[in-house]
This record gives structure tokens, sequence and C-alpha cells, in this order.
């Protein structure tokens, strides 16, 4: 009952009918048309909504695989510009406490280990000379 031109027909062919009994089944037919149409819908409006609830979680779906990548690779370049960034922040730290220690006459590790090489040397050629003067009758004898 779309088209205005069948509607027409229908109420024409409704007023042709005279008996009651007529207009009566014509009216119960039009009731059951509607019930017909309600049930009709529902039954599809059903189907529909399963259909986009399917078709939701197949998005939902995608949507989650392409976020947990894209996190991962976030996390991934996060991590890698953390360490940069400590290792720099490490090296900014080591370089001003060197530079401290060094202003208050400190010695750097370096520095205590050269040290630490010269004594050992120095004290390797003082067993040495000691060695030969034990040897040679000593000092003054």
């Amino acid at each position: 009952m779309n088209d205005p031109d069948q509607f027409e027909e229908k109420l024409r062919r409704l007023r042709e009918v005279g008996s009651t009994a007529d207009l009566r089944k014509y009216t119960h037919q039009i009731w059951l048309a509607g019930l017909g149409a309600f049930a009709k819908a529902e039954e599809e409006g059903s189907k529909l909504f399963e259909n986009l609830v399917d078709a939701g979680r197949d998005v939902e779906s995608r949507a989650r695989e392409k976020t947990e990548t894209r996190v991962e690779e976030v996390k991934t370049r996060v991590k890698g510009r953390t360490g940069e960034t400590l290792e720099k922040m490490e090296k900014a730290f080591d370089d001003r406490l060197t530079g401290a220690l060094s202003r208050l006459g400190i010695p750097n590790k370096r520095e205590v280990e050269a040290l630490n090489n010269r004594i050992q040397e120095l004290t390797r050629t003082i067993e040495k000379l000691s060695a030969d003067d034990g040897r040679k009758g000593g000092p003054g004898k």
C-alpha cells in the first residue's frame, strides 16, 4: 500500500461494498496485513541485528589486531628513545662529575690506574736493585 493509486483503488472497492459483513472482513484483512508486516519487520529486524553484531565483532577483531601491532611498534620506538635519552643523561652526568672532581684536584679513574701502574713499576725496579745489591755484598761492604 505504498502506492497512492493502490490505496485509492482499495478505498473505491471498500465504498462499493455495501454490506457491513464485507466491511468487517476487509477491515480484518487490513488488521492481519498490519500484523504480518509487524511480524516480518520483527523477524528481519532480529536477523539484521544479529548480522550487525557479527559484523561489529569482525571489525572489532581486526581493529584490535591492528591496534596491538601499532602499540607494539610504538613501545619499541619509545624504549629505543628512552634508552638513548638515558645514555645521553648518564654521559652528561659523568662529564659534569668528572669536571667537578678535576676542578677539586681529585684524580679520575684513569689517572689513578696510571699512578698505580707507575707504583708497581717502581716497586719492581726497587726490588730488582735490592736483589742486585744483595748479590754484590750490599752497600758499603
